[in-house]
């Protein structure tokens, strides 16, 4: 377990950002969608489980939800979803896009502000290869 940096903080809000709107295109809206239902609550988890303790699995946890939006909205915008046609490019795509690589920003924020914490205290913790003395 690590201590918070702003990097974690930042990414947990904004991943619950992201199943906030992900529960909203599940329940509401003309485009409906089960894995946004599906992505809501495992977002909303996976928030609270790094704002709770930051530690590698948690981290996990919020780079798995963050990187299936993009993906799938990818997948949407270029050839469509299974059984689907075409989606448009519009601000619910950009969102869709957008909040996620936020999230992936901010965790590789908290990953360069450990690693140089660890190299300026001395730990060595960041190489788990290194035999320790």
């Amino acid at each position: 377990m690590g201590a918070h940096t702003r990097g974690s903080w930042t990414a947990a809000v904004l991943t619950a950002l992201l199943g906030v709107g992900q529960l909203g295109w599940a329940v509401g809206g003309d485009r409906a969608t089960t894995t946004a239902l599906v992505l809501a609550p495992l977002s909303l988890l996976a928030a609270a489980a790094l704002a709770r303790v930051n530690c590698l699995e948690s981290r996990l946890a919020v780079v798995l939800v963050a990187t299936a939006p993009i993906l799938l909205t990818a997948l949407a915008l270029t050839i469509g979803l299974p059984g689907q046609s075409r989606q448009v490019f519009d601000a619910a795509a950009l969102a869709g896009l957008v909040v996620p690589f936020g999230v992936l920003v901010a965790i590789d924020a908290d990953r360069r502000i450990r690693t140089r914490r660890a190299r300026t205290t001395g730990s060595r913790d960041d190489d788990p290869w290194r035999s320790r003395q």
